[in-house]
């Protein structure tokens, strides 16, 4: 018969226990051993069964003997019949030095009677005689079992009854003394409560651990749907982690905090184990379980944080549960330091980060780990802003925008787009004050997450248990639950507010912004907030006081232009030199800022102007000195020129005088290269441009609107070369195209029909769309055109020699007319009516720094096309470049006033209303 030594696990009644091996590989062997020679009171195994008098005061007293020891066994018979080994089991040495025979230990003490050899047909315990000694000691003195009747003999487990939220609500903050009665799960058990003697299941608040009966799966393949779903097996590490449990619990005396119940009615808690370790942390820093997000609510700060710190640690060593888990790898650097520009919604801001490798790094938008603020809606789809949306923004905007943060990067997602992006989710902390500094130096300052969550404006993202999450998570759940237990925003039962903010709108409407005129200047300085930047000196402001929106231009400066872009994002002016970074530094610096504006007049286009003072970070009026004069400090930057016509209007153009001159002294950007760079243009003029230069025979290939088009030089022998080429390409390569790396700018080939059938062109890509297709401009034509990547490959070398064989232009000295505008797709009309197909001579007159070139173009008989047009009223003559006519060009910008002169007394089109010109653009 076996024997040998093992440990107790768990005592089943009075009379059984379960012995546990030593593990190899693999569970410890296991044992269930009945004292042999003893029959102890039954004890009730479910509701329907009841105990036998002192059946539980016989369990309880072996358990205590011997749960958890290390002791020596010995089977001394086995009944077949019921599969059962009897035997005996001896405690370690007592301080005698003698090993006790649990047989004989229970029959001393009454709590089993023994069973004489003849009443034990198939064996006996080797001590049975002793026992049956003791056992008579035991009646005699009436012990256990053989005492008078009281409680301890009618004890008996409530198995109904248990109210969950009752019990959190007796015992919340108090240690309730039980023991556990078996373990389901990792994180699951039944425990009995003392001294009542309830039964009830508990899980452990914060963890979840795999499960050994999974929900059963649906049947294989669908073969049978009228068959039952297969049991599922135990999920991985399933046993492992029940086992962890079970030997250090499984029938122990511990000590429970309840603190919670979810909204199915289950209770949650911790089990506070006689040697002080948390059993909770110890699953979790072996990789037997995960944090439970949502029942770890239940538990302190100080709780949840050594929990996960011990699930950190498992997943740094890959443990069990974790074996998979790979570290999210950062395309962002962990730590940045900037400057907060933007604040997209409540939970998303854009940040500068003067540190980042390239300028197009520099701005960074930042989305708040493990937070869902109210989603702001979509003006242009109707859609409207969910309720509280738009006072988060305004709570982040308040207490981010124009600080200095610290940002923790903690995981990254791909950007819905599909274009490769990724979305950056991290920790944002505003710096910290000095008194904090000082007092302990690694000091964080405020997380902005849980300054959000803390007021009631957004929620806690509840992760999968596969998911990154903020390294913070569990401060921003002690903040949710606050903010719920005070019924903020978000969380009260009041109904929400208005989520559409009805504002009055000026930025499109000259004529009713002229109307709030009057009440914009009733005082001489406006609080403001500026929505947007168009250029370096020309914002859209919000003005709180009379609840409208309306265009600002910073008045007596201009500024370079930045780039106009059309739909689709494509760029229908290039930016001038500096023009992008005046506007990133305007951006940079006022964006959603606070701001003091005194409206001096408003222009024919709606614009108000005056000069712009910003706010403090730290609130407050802002002074009128030169560090808060927004032009003053693009004028210092060098990013700004004084405007000499509208400087005169305004109250402070002696100090933007001022300014410039300080610039111009120190040779700052703008001003580093304009004295150079306009004498040698006045230089060159002088040297070269006697007559303008002369193309005899072009031909229009693309018209963009009335006043922007492509002409090619059709007496060029490169044009008729490349034309050749092409359609050698066509009938060598076919019609099928070819796999490359298509990317912005590349040159290649794609196809296109003209009417005459598909045929290769030479192309240039300007932008890739997610799906593959391409945006192309043609270059021996000019034209646009979007084409699957089925439609492109590449050119052969000898193609891409020649240059692009469409020249772009626009006439000279007419204002630009988009086909969008009044009359514009009437032009665009006309000049095609007028010219296209005809051979024409063109004369340049001079030509941008990109390159495009600014002509007028003749009719085979001699007449000016442009003429034509200002004629018909369908374009007008810019004022301003009208001055800066050279003497040879006369003559031709004579006969354009003519013709415009013309269209106006006959009233045509444009002129149909009067004379349209405005000042409108002095003192942009």
């Amino acid at each position: 018969m076996a024997s040998g030594h093992a440990t107790v696990k768990a005592v089943l009644s009075g009379d059984t226990l379960v012995l546990m091996g030593a593990a190899t590989n693999g569970p410890p062997p296991e044992l269930m051993l009945t004292l042999a020679s003893l029959q102890a009171p039954r004890l009730a195994r479910s509701p329907e069964q009841s105990n036998e008098p002192y059946a539980w005061a016989s369990r309880e007293h072996l358990r205590k003997l011997c749960i958890g020891k290390q002791v020596r066994f010995k089977v001394e018979y086995r009944v077949a019949a019921i599969n059962r080994d009897f035997g005996s089991v001896w405690l370690p040495p007592n301080a005698r030095g003698v090993e006790e025979n649990l047989c004989v230990i229970q029959a001393r003490t009454g709590y089993a009677k023994v069973k004489s050899p003849e009443q034990s047909r198939d064996g006996a315990c080797g001590d049975v005689e002793k026992m049956l000694q003791q056992e008579q000691v035991a009646v005699n003195e009436k012990k256990g079992m053989y005492a008078d009747a009281d409680a301890e003999s009618n004890a008996t487990v409530q198995w109904h009854g248990a109210d969950a939220a009752a019990l959190v609500a007796e015992h919340k903050g108090k240690l309730v003394p039980a023991v556990v009665e078996a373990v389901r799960d990792g994180a699951s058990l039944r425990v009995i409560l003392k001294p009542s003697l309830q039964l009830v299941s508990l899980g452990l608040a914060g963890v979840q651990c795999p499960r050994v009966n999974p929900p059963a799966s649906a049947a294989a393949d669908g073969e049978n749907d009228d068959a039952p779903a297969a049991p599922a097996g135990p999920a991985p590490h399933a046993r492992e982690a029940k086992h962890f449990t079970e030997v250090r619990l499984l029938h122990r005396d511990v000590e429970l905090k309840l603190e919670g119940v979810d909204k199915y009615g289950n209770l949650f808690g911790s089990v506070v184990h006689p040697s002080g370790r948390n059993i909770s942390v110890e699953l979790l820093k072996n990789g037997l379980g995960r944090m439970a997000d949502w029942s770890s609510a239940f538990t302190s700060a100080s709780a949840r944080a050594s929990m996960r710190t011990a699930e950190k640690e498992a997943k740094q060593q890959k443990l069990r549960v974790w074996r998979d888990y790979e570290a999210p790898v950062l395309q962002s650097a962990k730590h940045l330091t900037g400057t907060v520009v933007e604040v997209i919604s409540g939970d998303c801001l854009v940040v500068y980060v003067p540190d980042a490798a390239t300028p197009a790094e520099q701005e960074k938008r930042i989305y708040l780990s493990s937070l869902r603020a109210p989603r702001l809606g979509n003006a242009r789809r109707q859609e409207p802003n969910a309720p509280y949306a738009a006072e988060a923004k305004e709570f982040l905007r308040h207490r981010a925008i124009s600080k200095t943060v610290h940002i923790e990067v903690e995981y990254e997602k791909p950007s819905p787009s599909g274009q490769g992006d990724v979305m950056t989710f991290a920790s944002v902390f505003l710096e910290p004050s000095a008194n904090a500094l000082k007092k302990n130096p690694s000091a964080k300052g405020a997380n902005l997450a849980v300054d959000v969550v803390a007021a009631g404006l957004a929620e806690v993202v509840r992760h999968r248990p596969d998911e990154e999450k903020s390294e913070y998570y569990d401060d921003l759940v002690t903040a949710e639950t606050k903010a719920q237990t005070q019924k903020k925003n978000l969380h009260s039962t009041k109904e929400p507010p208005a989520t559409e903010r009805r504002v009055t709108d000026l930025c499109f409407d000259a004529t009713k912004a002229k109307q709030f005129l009057p009440f914009l200047t009733r005082e001489r300085s406006t609080r403001a907030v500026v929505e947007h930047v168009y250029s370096a000196t020309r914002v859209k402001l919000f003005v709180p006081k009379e609840n409208c929106l309306l265009n600002f231009v910073v008045a007596g400066i201009k500024c370079p232009q930045p780039a106009r872009h059309g739909a689709q994002g494509v760029v229908v002016a290039p930016a001038e030199p500096l023009g992008e970074e005046a506007k990133l530094f305007t951006k940079r610096n006022v964006m959603q800022r606070e701001v003091m504006v005194e409206i001096e007049d408003m222009d024919r286009g709606g614009n108000a102007f005056g000069p712009m003072f910003v706010v403090p970070s730290g609130g407050g009026k802002p002074s009128r000195d030169d560090q808060h004069n927004f032009g003053v400090r693009l004028l210092e930057e060098g990013l700004a020129w004084v405007d000499s016509f509208s400087v005169e209007r305004t109250a402070l153009g002696n100090v933007l005088q001022r300014a410039e001159e300080r610039a111009k002294s120190q040779k700052k950007k703008y001003w580093a290269t304009h004295d150079a760079q306009a004498k040698a243009n006045a230089a060159q003029a002088k040297q070269v441009k006697t007559k303008d230069d002369v193309i005899p025979r072009v031909k229009l290939s693309e018209i963009v609107n009335g006043t922007h088009f492509f002409i090619q030089n059709v007496g060029d022998r490169n044009c008729a070369a490349v034309e050749e080429k092409m359609k050698a390409f066509t009938r060598t390569h076919g019609l099928a195209g070819k796999a490359f790396e298509v990317r912005r700018n590349a040159v290649c080939a794609a196809l296109f029909d003209d009417g005459n059938g598909p045929a290769w062109n030479r192309a240039k890509v300007e932008y890739v769309h997610p799906d593959g297709s391409a945006r192309v401009r043609f270059l021996d034509y000019g034209n646009e055109a979007t084409v699957t990547a089925n439609c492109l490959r590449p050119l052969d070398a000898d193609v891409l020699q020649f240059p692009p064989q469409a020249k772009e232009a626009v006439f000279s000295w007419i204002k630009p007319l988009p086909a969008t505008e009044e009359f514009g797709a009437d032009a665009a009309m006309r000049l095609g009516e007028v010219a296209w197909g005809k051979t024409l001579s063109c004369r340049i007159h001079s030509t941008e720094d990109h390159g495009r070139l600014l002509v007028s173009l003749y009719l085979p008989d001699g007449k000016s096309v442009a003429e034509n047009m200002l004629e018909a009223g369908l374009l007008r003559t810019d004022r301003k470049a009208l001055h800066s006519v050279l003497p040879f060009q006369k003559s031709v910008v004579d006969g354009l006033v003519n013709a415009q002169d013309t269209a106006k007394q006959q009233r045509r089109c444009l002129w149909q209303y009067g004379d349209i010109e405005s000042d409108d653009e002095q003192g942009l």
